[in-house]
């Protein structure tokens, strides 16, 4: 099957970023960074609210971020966890009207193009520089590793320290 958009997508610059970073930037596999754990599959098809795969379908609403498997090797200390967070076991709503508002004082056009921490609902945190950007997903530089990140996903979001964070609130 190849690789292609929904009829849906192509007419809505929005879904774009997504659909040009899974489908054309990044190569199969894919690792889809979920709430159950990360996934590496094989995408066939992007629906507006479905990614479809070799191995079945995953519901956007449930992936935090994506990346290709040679991107996750190479990411090192920009990639952590938050225990605190992790511990929440936050999910996103399916609902959009019942989803909490990202923490953050920045909007991601003002984060564009420099360092940010973002953490994501899960615990993940990615440190890196945000590339491009829209209403619901944005690309990330992460150690020279392009990250696709889905908003819904975030937690928080702010202007990276760019010292060590302490073991006490941040482990590997």
């Amino acid at each position: 099957m190849t690789q292609q958009n929904s009829p849906a997508q192509q007419n809505n610059p929005e879904q774009n970023l997504e659909a040009i970073t899974l489908l054309e930037r990044f190569q199969n596999p894919i690792l889809l960074v979920t709430y159950d754990g990360i996934k590496k599959v094989e995408i066939t098809e992007i629906e507006k609210y479905e990614i479809h795969t070799s191995t079945g379908t995953f519901n956007k609403i449930d992936v935090l971020f994506s990346l290709m498997p040679e991107s996750a090797e190479n990411l090192g200390d920009a990639l952590r966890m938050n225990k605190e967070v992790e511990e929440q076991k936050l999910r996103t709503d399916k609902d959009p009207q019942k989803r909490p508002k990202i923490i953050g004082r920045r909007p991601m056009s003002k984060l564009a193009q420099k360092n940010v921490k973002v953490t994501f609902r899960n615990g993940h945190i990615l440190y890196g520089i945000p590339i491009e950007y829209t209403e619901y997903n944005f690309t990330m530089n992460v150690n020279n590793q392009m990250v696709l990140a889905y908003r819904h996903g975030v937690y928080q979001y702010e202007i990276a320290k760019l010292k060590k964070s302490s073991a006490a609130d941040t482990q590997k």
